[in-house]
């Protein structure tokens, strides 16, 4: 293949890949943009060096490309984690979302997860959910923090995870900034006086009410901050970012972004998914309507707060609300779809 042929269908495959990305979240997005855009780069010819993987007629897909039309539902955990510049880890996932994509009904789910929540960690006894990844990465679990992580979440709520995305706090912001920033609206004016500010200490945040223009900074604000709320309340919002992120990504033409994000993300995002598996994951995620992505959040309605006799406040599950609303996302009937 000529090098102007492959440079073009590189660009075919970024353009329908980088806009349909997005589709079932500003998170997952935001994951596989990077992974797409880092493998691309690394296998270009303007890598030297290095070969591409791709062959054959610039108009035909890569042979990597997997068939996942036939397959059962897709899971992905999305891991946000509290990584300081310079730190080397291990550290605990702040954020816990699992990503479900069905190809046969063309459906999407997805369910947040409170990192308080009291679950039995395999190998490691009970203990809050966020503590699955940095003990995975302590200890040298195979795979590491996200592999316990998802095993973690397997063996507690019976969902096959195959895939994990981790991105830390620099990653999500720097996305949220090259696509120019989103549009959310803010319910109920938020002051925050204990906000981290990164360097072990806490800053003051303040988000007033109404429509906001957010840049990557604010945007992780209003994911992060527990305001004068709960745990449940993060949650919401960061699932209210999520689609703030698809709704503004499917306006933009991400092209022009591609080399500064690729040169400048560095290390921020991790993951299992393959090149190929990314384009296939976009090109189902292309066809699902927004009213077929369903959330979910396990809420105060799931869980009763408890003290462990250590003084930690933890989650109890409530294992068959949690399994109704598992239910929910992850097997709904032919009436709810």
């Amino acid at each position: 293949m000529a090098e102007d042929g492959t440079v073009n269908y590189l660009a075919r495959v970024l353009a329908s890949a980088l806009y349909t990305l997005f589709l079932i979240g500003g998170l997952v997005g935001a994951y596989l943009f990077y992974s797409s855009v880092r493998d691309i780069v690394a296998y270009s010819p303007l890598s030297p060096g290095l070969q591409l993987p791709i062959s054959g007629d610039p108009v035909s897909p890569p042979e990597s490309v997997p068939d996942w039309s036939q397959r059962e539902r897709v899971n992905i955990l999305l891991l946000g984690v509290d990584q300081r510049p310079n730190e080397e880890g291990p550290w605990r996932s702040d954020t816990m979302i699992v990503i479900t994509v069905d190809p046969k009904s063309m459906a999407a789910g997805a369910l947040s997860i409170p990192r308080d929540l009291y679950l039995e960690i395999p190998g490691y006894g009970e203990r809050r959910v966020n503590m699955a990844h940095f003990l995975g990465d302590a200890y040298d679990y195979p795979g590491g923090g996200p592999a316990l992580a998802m095993d973690t979440i397997e063996y507690n709520f019976g969902i096959p995870m195959h895939y994990y995305i981790r991105i830390n706090f620099q990653g999500f912001r720097e996305m949220v900034d090259y696509l120019g920033g989103v549009t959310i609206n803010v319910e109920e004016e938020i002051w925050d006086y204990r906000y981290p500010d990164g360097k072990y200490g806490y800053t003051t945040v303040h988000i007033p009410a109404g429509t906001q223009i957010m840049d990557g900074r604010m945007t992780l604000q209003y994911a992060r901050t527990r305001h004068s709320g709960t745990d449940f309340d993060r949650l919401r919002r960061q699932q209210q970012v999520l689609m703030a992120i698809r709704k503004k990504a499917l306006r933009l033409d991400l092209i022009p972004k591609i080399p500064m994000l690729a040169s400048t993300m560095g290390n921020a995002v991790s993951t299992n998914l393959q090149l190929g598996e990314v384009i296939s994951l976009a090109q189902i995620a292309s066809q699902i309507d927004a009213e077929d992505i369903r959330f979910a959040v396990i809420d105060e309605t799931m869980t009763v707060p408890i003290v462990l006799d250590d003084g930690a406040d933890v989650l109890f599950p409530e294992r068959e609300k949690i399994r109704q609303a598992l239910e929910e996302i992850f097997h709904p009937t032919a009436a709810d779809q």
